[in-house]
């Protein structure tokens, strides 16, 4: 037999209440909880991200025989890597690379650009749509006299293949300043591989930087050039004002590479190039034997001992942590 037990109104009521601070405890708990594990999210289309810190000196790379062709069957064991001169220990080592990749796309808008724009924007769009996978990121920057973000940070090809269309010509060309602000403002804060596509005559008119200083804001974020010159071999007015040695400098310094295509069809040969490179790199990491957090430049040489006639392409250093 169920006894029931009949509660003075006043404890009903202390009951209720006591209840519902509870409740209300819990939630606030529980809210708190779910905050602290949650991942911090960027604005980039509420792509999640996870940042971790270490010590580690990364270097992505590539290898290529005498004709230019990747050379991807390579071990560890082949390579040797020093920094100012002293031999380091390889703690990492992938040929495999599977890391997210972070991209930006750097558009040139100045007035020498017009009679190849529409090819630039297609041929861009194109090599999104085979490069991106749903783990990678990319943005659109376009600059002339100023620099412009056009889309931030997405895996969308829709709102990327729109921010392209959208560019249009502007004065004046301002590509260290791009470089700059590409590296400094958006990429130095990824984690993974990280480049840049850099399209461009290499003509800078109306930059407030110096191009040292937009190399170094990319070797400070860790960032590969990859450079394509639209003069297509004086297509462009003739070629005036291009600067093929600074799109050179951008891709050399960086451990990327730069492209002349002779013809406007070359175009998209480049950008194919490009995605071949980015999924055919090496990459190891190594604890520096030097331990001095003092942000200075320290030089890198990654050689192969045994394969003379292979050539390796990586960046020329890094700038150490500074305490």
């Amino acid at each position: 037999m169920k006894t029931i037990h009949i509660k003075p109104a006043w404890i009903s009521t202390f009951a209720t209440a006591l209840v519902t601070l509870v409740v209300l405890a819990f939630m606030l708990m529980f809210g708190s909880l779910k905050a602290f594990c949650q991942k911090p999210t960027s604005s980039k289309d509420d792509q999640t991200t996870l940042r971790v810190r270490v010590d580690l000196v990364n270097v992505l790379f590539t290898v290529t025989d005498g004709s230019g062709r990747l050379i991807t069957n390579l071990n560890k064991e082949d390579f040797v890597i020093e920094e100012d001169g002293k031999k380091q220990e390889i703690a990492y080592f992938s040929k495999e690379v599977s890391l997210p990749l972070t991209m930006a796309i750097l558009i040139d808008t100045s007035p020498s650009v017009e009679p190849i724009l529409g090819l630039e924007k297609q041929t861009a769009t194109e090599f999104l749509q085979s490069v991106l996978r749903k783990e990678d990121l990319a943005l659109i920057m376009n600059f002339d006299r100023s620099v412009s973000l056009i889309q931030d940070f997405t895996s969308d090809i829709r709102r990327l293949n729109k921010a392209i269309q959208s560019v249009a010509i502007g004065s004046g060309t301002s590509v260290h300043d791009a470089v700059f602000l590409a590296c400094d403002e958006k990429l130095k804060q990824e984690t993974g591989r990280k480049a840049i596509i850099l399209i461009s005559d290499g003509g800078d008119t109306t930059s407030k930087l110096k191009i040292k200083e937009a190399i170094e804001s990319a070797q400070k974020a860790d960032v590969i050039i990859f450079a394509i010159s639209n003069r297509v071999g004086g297509f462009l007015y003739g070629g005036y004002g291009a600067d093929d040695g600074t799109l050179k400098k951008y891709a050399e310094t960086t451990g990327g590479r730069a492209f002349f295509p002779s013809k406007p069809q070359d175009f998209k040969k480049a950008f194919d190039a490009i995605q071949e490179e980015l999924r055919s790199q090496y990459s190891l990491a190594y604890n520096s034997s030097n331990a001095a957090k003092d942000g200075s430049f320290r030089t890198l040489k990654i050689v192969l001992p045994n394969q003379k006639n292979l050539k390796i392409r990586a960046k020329k250093g890094y700038y150490s942590a500074k305490s």
